[in-house]
């Protein structure tokens, strides 16, 4: 008779052959080995013993299919031949082994993935490098090239796309740069500095829908803060919109009553 501890066995092993086949080791054999704990022969019928083997057998089959274990196995036997062994109803002879096995690849995983991130670290800092010296030496278009794609790979790093938006400024390529900082807003709207510096863009630009634009976005994402509302007021003031001025520069000095040029706008449009 199938019991659920039978049946939540039967879908371990059935989840371990699974992973296998898809040459997911290491999540295979945690599976096979989480099984086998579970596993208590005496407790079932023949019936359900026999498939829980064969399941067993299948996993095994698998696990010695995977490049990692067959070249495990070489080193420790000088035998390329060499595999992991299983009889049925000898399960307790072969955890120790999966336990081996799995330690193994669990150790492979991690040399190859410090491979990687070393790998990936070298070609991050080779092409933050690389255009920054083009746009010292003056080559903007190999200099844009090297960021455009450092930003590409590399954007997902918080705070990485305003740094190269800040380097494109420097060289007052503003447009490039404005394309970058609105990509970092999207990706990290709470990057307050990326909102600073594309407004810097969009004043070099003299793009004002933009430059409103994105001061309204800044207070919607952090709140209204006096510096903020006083800085549209600014702006307002000097596009000859006072009565907007006016509103922002009083709930300004409402806030901080220490902002004598918020003070200064009320009282000049009063």
């Amino acid at each position: 008779m199938v019991t659920p501890a039978s049946l939540l066995l039967n879908q371990k092993l059935a989840r371990a052959r699974s992973l296998l086949r898809r040459d997911e080791a290491v999540r295979g054999i945690d599976e096979l080995i989480a099984g086998i704990e579970s596993y208590a022969p005496k407790q079932l019928p023949g019936k359900v013993r026999f498939d829980i083997e064969v399941l067993l057998q299948e996993c095994v089959n698998e696990l010695n299919r995977q490049p990692h274990v067959r070249d495990l196995f070489k080193s420790l036997t000088k035998n390329s031949k060499a595999r992991v062994p299983y009889s049925p109803g000898q399960e307790d002879k072969l955890m120790p082994i999966l336990l081996l096995v799995q330690k193994a690849l669990k150790n492979a995983q991690l040399a190859q993935q410090q491979a990687t991130e070393a790998e990936q670290a070298k070609r991050r800092n080779d092409l933050e490098q690389k255009g920054l010296e083009y746009l010292k030496n003056g080559d903007f278009s190999r200099g844009k090239s090297a960021l455009r794609i450092l930003a590409e790979e590399y954007g997902q790093e918080p705070k990485l796309l305003a740094r190269i938006g800040e380097w494109l400024i420097q060289y007052k390529l503003y447009f490039e740069a404005a394309e970058l900082l609105e990509k970092a807003i999207t990706r990290f709207p709470k990057d307050n500095n990326a909102y600073t510096l594309v407004i810097e863009c969009y004043q070099a630009m003299r793009d004002r829908e933009k430059i409103e634009s994105t001061y309204i976005r800044a207070i919607k994402e952090f709140g209204r803060h006096p510096y903020t509302l006083l800085n549209l007021a600014r702006l307002y003031q000097k596009w000859n919109r006072k009565e907007e001025a006016f509103h922002l520069a009083q709930e300004a000095w409402d806030k901080d009553p220490s902002l004598e040029e918020a003070k200064a706008i009320v009282e000049e449009n009063s």
